[in-house]
């Protein structure tokens, strides 16, 4: 035997038997492969069981041991994601294994069927439960962070990802059990059929909603989004059949809801590969998280119709699937949270700037200049402002219109850029009155400054008078002890006005 092969006998395709056992289930008979079996003590494991009734019967005179992935029996071992008998004699060797499986009022599952040693059954079983674990925690972990995102940054993609991802770790628990053991949920495992049902269709509705808001299914998908908007309607639809409490109705639900579920997966993947084919980038995402678990998931149906049927690790390779596609679409997540701060920054920019100038309009100038007071005066450092005005600004759009005016307006920007320092702060006013804040600057250097900028403004102006970029006045006013911002500005406001009143083109101190 080779040693990576744990298994203790091989069953003989040749002379498995499986038929109808009437309107209770279906009998699977089971001859080892070599013509006998081991010697016990050893055990019986059937795999992927689902919420289907499996029935052991070790010969045709033994008791039947009777168990359910969420209901295990005293005789059955426990076991997560399967089913497991201990055999203590072994039949004769031309008796095989009897089993009986009782599919009614649920979605039948591909099981497997293997015999280990009971140290390879332990060591199995105990793989399968740190990988359920495992995956399942970074579902689960990955659903909490992105409901906090989504509250903090008022997205509802956020949510939707969380109620999809949260729904199908659900799926996988009750698959492989887990709800029953190590959770013991025993009200959830008491009805696994209606939590199946509900869990499966918040999942697939709650992934479209995802991806429609996720990939931008509007814009680059919008024939896509409709239909995938009715599949949705269409499964929600089915699920409710499915708790309907007439026989008929559940029957209906049970037999469409896996081809529907089956049709889901390629559907999904063409509407997503549209919208990526038309420039949407998250739906790229989507793609890479979501490739493998709709494989896992298709294969797993497909295999009720014969199909991949050689195929025995499908639960483990859905938990494995979960877990990537979480971990996938947590990182195009968390590239949509980064994209939309950017966007929230630059329009925040946008609503700070003065467009005309580029420099900060009254409002977000007020603001950095509250700032800048408190700070500086906490720490005793003088506090200047200048207050300008263009002189004869409203003559000059009278005379050679706006578009000149608005000319004046960006030289003026222009001067005091080149200027000031770069932890001054220039704000336009209003109109062609503009305010800078001079942090650090007593009435002396505040003074320098303004005339500065004056004779920067009357140099553009000798230089091309066509242009009649005109001339400024400057009013100063450095901050007093005890002074508010309001009293700041209306002493450099009145500055402004006598610096006018004298003959306009100069720089005047406040009172």
């Amino acid at each position: 035997m080779r040693r990576d092969d744990p298994r203790l006998v091989r069953f003989d395709p040749a002379r498995l038997h499986a038929f109808e056992g009437g309107d209770d289930g279906s009998w699977i008979l089971l001859w080892p492969e070599q013509g006998h079996w081991p010697q016990a003590p050893w055990v019986l494991q059937v795999g992927s069981p689902g919420l289907q009734t499996v029935s052991f019967h070790a010969s045709p005179t033994a008791p039947p041991r009777v168990a359910e992935l969420m209901h295990p029996a005293e005789s059955a071992w426990p076991c997560h994601g399967c089913l497991v008998f201990p055999v203590d004699q072994a039949p004769a060797d031309d008796e095989p294994l009897r089993l009986h499986v009782d599919a009614r009022s649920v979605i039948p599952s591909a099981m497997t069927f293997d015999v280990l040693s009971v140290s390879e059954y332990q060591r199995a079983d105990a793989l399968r439960l740190a990988l359920a674990s495992a995956c399942l925690s970074t579902m689960v972990a990955m659903a909490m962070i992105a409901l906090l995102f989504g509250f903090r940054l008022r997205d509802v993609t956020f949510l939707y990802y969380a109620i999809f991802v949260l729904g199908y770790a659900f799926i996988l628990c009750l698959q492989s059990g887990y709800v029953a053991d190590p959770l013991r949920w025993h009200a959830i495992a008491s009805a696994p059929r209606v939590w199946g049902r509900l869990a499966t269709t918040a999942s697939v509705v709650f992934a479209i909603l995802f991806l429609d808001r996720f990939a931008h299914l509007a814009r680059h998908a919008p024939r896509g989004r409709r239909l995938l908007l009715g599949y949705a309607g269409a499964i929600a639809a089915l699920a409710g059949l499915g708790l309907v409490p007439i026989e008929s109705a559940n029957a209906l639900g049970r037999a469409l809801i896996n081809p529907l579920l089956i049709l889901g997966g390629p559907l999904l993947l063409g509407v997503a590969t549209a919208a990526a084919w038309h420039g949407s980038r998250y739906a790229r995402f989507f793609l890479a998280g979501w490739t493998p678990l709709l494989a896992v998931t298709v294969l797993g149906s497909l295999q009720l119709y014969g199909i991949a049927d050689g195929w025995t690790w499908s639960d483990e390779a859905a938990l494995v699937a979960g877990a990537i596609e979480t971990l996938v679409l947590s990182l195009g997540l968390a590239e949509r949270s980064l994209a939309l701060r950017r966007d929230r920054d630059h329009a925040r920019r946008l609503a700070d700037i003065d467009a005309l100038t580029g420099l900060y309009n009254r409002r977000a100038w007020t603001d950095r200049m509250l700032a800048l007071e408190e700070d500086l005066q906490r720490q005793g450092h003088s506090f200047s402002v200048l207050f300008l005005d263009l002189d004869l600004f409203k003559e000059l759009n009278d005379r050679l219109g706006h578009e000149a005016g608005d000319t004046a307006l960006r030289v003026l920007a222009g001067a005091m850029r080149e200027e000031l320092r770069e932890q001054d702060v220039i704000g336009r006013y209003g109109g062609e009155e503009f305010v800078v804040a001079l942090p650090g600057a007593d009435r002396a250097h505040a003074a320098l400054v303004a005339e500065r900028i004056r004779q920067r403004l009357q140099d553009l102006s000798n230089a091309d008078p066509a242009r009649a970029m005109r001339t400024v006045s400057i009013g100063v006013a450095t901050l007093h002890k005890g002074e508010n911002t309001n009293a700041l500005l209306k002493r450099a406001d009145a500055a402004m006005y006598a610096a006018k009143a004298a003959g306009r083109n100069r720089v005047m101190h406040a009172a």
